[in-house]
């Protein structure tokens, strides 16, 4: 059957909260955006796994890049009941007086579950397009 109008809205919603969570720091918030399993992959190091771990990412990634901004496109989402994957193109950047500096684009896969009726983040993997400056 395939997910329904509302499935695909409230995961839309799901990546738009992730965004605003870590771009303002809102720990609580990015940690619910996940199951209490889930895991994050940035393509850097160990995956980050667990609520705590995932609300303890937040400070770090917001002390290395002040001021980022993360915006997904081209969201493709496939799935029935309660589990689904979505594929989204990632731009972040950080905008400033002068107009905006690119930080970094990649390719986010997927893994999503619907638990007491809210769908989450499972397995959260980035495939960067290049490395970050050291």
């Amino acid at each position: 059957m395939g997910l329904s109008l509302e499935d695909r809205l409230d995961i839309q919603e799901l990546y738009g909260a992730y965004n605003h969570a870590i771009d303002h720091g809102r720990t609580k918030e990015f940690g619910e955006c996940f199951t209490a399993d889930g895991s994050l992959d940035t393509g850097w190091g160990d995956p980050t796994v667990g609520t705590e771990a995932l609300v303890a990412f937040v400070p770090v990634v917001n002390q290395m890049m002040p001021g980022m901004r993360h915006s997904i496109s081209n969201l493709l989402l496939e799935g029935d009941g309660d589990q689904a994957t979505g594929r989204a193109y990632l731009y972040s950047y950080r905008a400033g007086a002068n107009g905006h500096e690119v930080v970094l684009t990649g390719v986010y896969e997927d893994t999503l579950r619907k638990e007491d009726g809210e769908w989450k983040f499972a397995v959260r993997t980035l495939a960067p397009d290049t490395a970050p400056e050291a």
